[in-house]
Parts: structure tokens; sequence; C-alpha cells
């Protein structure tokens, strides 16, 4: 099955504008996300998609392959679609990652885990992972997008707001999700997802995988072992600095 990453990079967040392009340890930050999506076993091709000559020219000048999208896209999904087709990976037996721009620690297994369990069963056509909260701040910070799980592996729903609640835990069980920011999918439900419209969770709570579970279309999910670090506001660069320092892919595994 060809297996395809591909890292959305815009400028124009709101919460951090130029943020791909943020130096960190020395590279920008989409270079981090290139570097690791590329130590990823399993994986046939990596591409940038992209929307701006800035962004277009700063992966070219580390050796990335990028894609120049549309500036209109809904969500970032919607660009990683657009890319997927226009490097030609919208087949069933196809699988496309997004792996988000701003994940410049993002644990290589991660994304092999991702594909492993999307090829191990053919009537799968949509995985995120989550990991468990160790962060308490996590669950406070609309930035983190929580999530619950059913016992056979399927998402069941996801927000920013703390879930479950615990006013009734008298015995402290709830444990804790978030969403990983790595989705893997088949390539033609890549395609029919983005044609879908968007639905009022959607909007509402500002994550585009729920419009997969309004729609009825399973996310299969695991728990992941390894925790990510995204970057959603200048103040998150000095946690990833920390994570970066005493991290066992960065430089010698970069090539650097």
């Amino acid at each position: 099955m060809p297996v395809l990453i591909v890292i959305p990079a815009r400028l124009g967040s709101w919460r951090f504008p130029d943020k791909p392009l943020t130096p960190i340890n020395g590279l920008p930050m989409v270079e981090h996300v290139y570097r690791r999506s590329r130590l990823a076993s399993g994986i046939n091709e990596v591409v940038l998609a992209v929307c701006e000559e800035k962004v277009r020219k700063a992966g070219e000048s580390f050796g990335a392959k990028t894609v120049m999208t549309g500036t209109d896209h809904r969500t970032a999904i919607d660009r990683v679609a657009e890319a997927a087709r226009l490097v030609g990976y919208v087949s069933p037996d196809d699988i496309v990652l997004n792996v988000q721009g701003d994940e410049p620690v993002m644990p290589p297994p991660v994304i092999e885990r991702s594909a492993e369990l999307l090829k191990s069963a053919p009537t799968l056509k949509c995985v995120n992972l989550v990991e468990t909260v160790q962060d308490l701040s996590d669950l406070t910070n609309p930035h983190r997008v929580k999530a619950v799980i059913s016992r056979h592996n399927r998402l069941i729903f996801l927000t920013r707001q703390q879930i479950p609640a615990t006013v009734f835990d008298i015995h402290k069980r709830a444990v804790f999700y978030r969403q990983s920011c790595v989705m893997a999918f088949r390539g033609d439900f890549l395609q029919t997802f983005c044609r879908l419209p968007q639905t009022p969770l959607e909007q509402i709570e500002g994550i585009d995988m729920l419009r997969l579970i309004e729609n009825d279309f399973p996310i299969a999910t695991e728990i992941s072992p390894y925790q990510t670090h995204p970057v959603d506001t200048p103040e998150d660069v000095t946690k990833v600095i920390e994570v970066l320092n005493n991290d066992r892919w960065f430089g010698k595994a970069y090539g650097l």
C-alpha cells in the first residue's frame, strides 16, 4: 500500500502568525516536522501542502517537495486532500497521513502506528490515535483537543472542554485522553470526507474530525504510549525546545 504524508503549513494562523517558519533549535518549525516524518518507516513520500510562496521557498530550501494548494480551504484536512489529489493518492489502496505542521517533536512511531492500524484492517477508513493526558493543565487548555473512546477503540467524541466530567467520580476512575495530530485516511475516503459539508459540532468546536463522527463514520483509535507537543501559541515553543534538548530523534538522527 503506497503511503503519503502530507504536512499542511500556512502563515495565516490567527493564534500564531508565521508559525511554520518560527525558528526552533536552528531550524524552522516545519522543517522539524518534515525531518521527523522522513524518519518514519514504511513511508513512500512526504510533501508539504502550502499556499504561500514564502513557505514554498522555505520548504524547497531544506529539500522538501512542496505542493501549492488553494487559499480558501475550510480546514487543514481539506488542504491535505487537495495535495493528495495533486500527487495521485486517491485510491482505496493508498494511505494518506495528515501530520500537522505545528508538531515539531512528533515521535515517528506515532506516524508509523497510525499507518499500520489502517493497513491491518481493510474495513477501516480512518485512524486517529489518542494519548493519555499527563499534564492536567491540558484539561483546561482550549488548544488541546480532548477525546473519549469506546471499548472497541473508536472515537466517541472530541472537544476542547474537559471530558469526561468528574462530578460523581468519587473513586477517581476517570482517565483523560487527548487527540494526536496525526490522522490517517484511505485515499478515496479522504476525498469523500472533504466533499461533506461542515457539520454543526465541527464548527462549534473548531475540530474537523467531528465531521466524520456527526456523519456516523467510525474513526479507529488506539492509546499511544508517546506524548506529542503541538505548538499552538508562542508560549509552547519553550516546552518544545526542552523536549528537543532531550530527544533521541533530534540532531544525529536528523542527519545534522
